[in-house]
């Protein structure tokens, strides 16, 4: 059962109490990401997530780390598009110790001028692993394909030249506009008491909630309906990497649960049809998947893998064919009746897990969204026709919208026949 409380300063608690459990999953969220910075200080959300771990007034970066593991228990965070996410899973005997550490860290940061001058180039050699990385580096060049020249296509950890350019007061700035109460929920899972948790955050987050909830642009798609897009780099590599992209739903857009069962149709598991037309049938490549994105007001529906540098345009071919099944006859009764099946068996396990299961259902509400039922989710689900999955896939695998990002050796007459195999579903 879920409870949830809202303090005088806007700030949002919610819990769920799972028994019986000895852990507890915590975390606190910040509404700030990517989507809100600017080109010149890209990458300064993911900046900041790594200086609140160098310090605070109270703790250094040491005890940071010792105070939470030398008790059995993991500290983490990440940066998304919308959010950045500062979260422990602990022994439920330590959970104050917990929350005191965590909030330490989000209220009493020092951002220590030393600390920045060395974390700086420690996030540049991040950033150059994802650029030596061509798995990793392609999905960035598919972003930039769905939405260019706007927050939400640029790299989450910024760009050499943006963080390059990044000084401590922005960093100071950054926190002072986003890290404030009506910005920030709280939310745990365990065999926990909703008061105590509540009571926490109300002890540790006094300040006044005077701050603005924060807002970043709506996408843009002016030109991704009429005409194809493509980006090529050329790299000496072993692999063709490349991606297929289309542009998906938003987080509560009343299909999602219909565009979830088509993709783990198409390319989610191992039972999937490019898992099975790609991999097993034909032997094209060894990684193949499907993978849905969803933000607050769009999404993105993407294909990738790697493959030999020949057969990469009999692989796109392959795929292509693959979508254009999907709209010319519908998904068997089998097919749907095993992917509903495996959403809600995947969904269930994952729910078992405390941290897991506060970091759903924090994700589901930080932007407006209404606490999951899973006895709803579930008659979603069911409700789902093969009819529903056909139109669907009309709707978005049109080839006169297709995305494409590829990186390995090129010439222009394989680029022309890559071009070719992306306009013939």
């Amino acid at each position: 059962m879920y409870k949830q409380s809202v303090l005088s300063n806007g700030l949002r608690v919610i819990s769920h109490q799972l028994k019986p459990r000895d852990s507890v999953g915590l975390a606190i969220w910040v509404r700030v990401g990517g989507r809100f910075e600017a080109k010149s200080i890209s990458g300064i959300s993911h900046f900041v997530e790594h200086m609140l771990f160098k310090g605070t007034k109270h703790r250094t970066t040491k005890q940071i780390k010792e105070e939470v593991e030398g008790v059995g228990g993991m500290l983490n965070a990440f940066t998304g598009e919308e959010s950045t996410c500062y979260f422990v899973k602990i022994p439920k005997a330590h959970l104050a110790l917990a929350f005191n550490v965590l909030q330490d860290m989000v209220n009493h940061a020092t951002l220590d001028p030393k600390e920045f001058n060395k974390e700086k180039p420690v996030i540049l050699e991040e950033i150059k692993m994802y650029l030596d990385l061509p798995s990793q580096h392609v999905h960035e060049m598919m972003s930039e394909l769905l939405w260019p020249e706007q927050a939400l296509g640029r790299p989450i950890a910024g760009t050499l030249k943006s963080v390059s350019n990044l000084k401590r007061s922005d960093l100071a700035k950054h926190v002072k506009s986003y890290y404030h109460p009506r910005n920030i929920l709280v939310t745990a899972c365990g065999e926990i008491d909703h008061d105590e948790i509540r009571d926490l955050t109300a002890r540790h987050f006094d300040r006044g909630g005077n701050g603005r909830i924060s807002q970043f642009p709506k996408a843009l798609f002016s030109t991704h309906s009429k005409k194809n897009h493509f980006w090529f780099l050329d790299k000496k590599t072993e692999q063709t990497h490349f991606v297929l992209g289309f542009h998906g739903l938003s987080r509560n857009h009343p299909d999602r649960y219909q565009l979830a069962l088509l993709n783990v149709i198409l390319g989610a598991n191992m039972s999937s049809r490019l898992f099975e037309e790609v991999r097993e049938r034909r032997g094209l490549a060894y990684e193949i998947k499907s993978g849905l994105g969803f933000y607050d007001d769009t999404g993105s529906i993407v294909i990738s893998a790697g493959v030999e540098p020949r057969k990469a345009p009999l692989a796109i071919r392959v795929i292509m064919r693959e979508l254009g099944r999907f709209k010319r006859k519908p998904v068997t009764e089998g097919e749907l009746r095993r992917a509903k099946d495996y959403f809600l068996g995947q969904l269930l396990l994952g729910l078992e897990d405390t941290l897991d299961h506060a970091l759903w259902y924090g994700e589901h509400i930080l932007y407006g969204g209404k606490l999951p039922n899973l006895e709803e989710i579930r008659q979603k689900i069911e409700q789902v026709t093969q009819c529903d999955i056909q139109k669907l896939a009309g709707r978005f695998f049109k080839t006169g919208g297709v995305h494409l990002s590829l990186i390995g050796p090129l010439d222009a007459t394989y680029e022309k026949k890559i071009k070719v195999e992306c306009l013939c579903p």
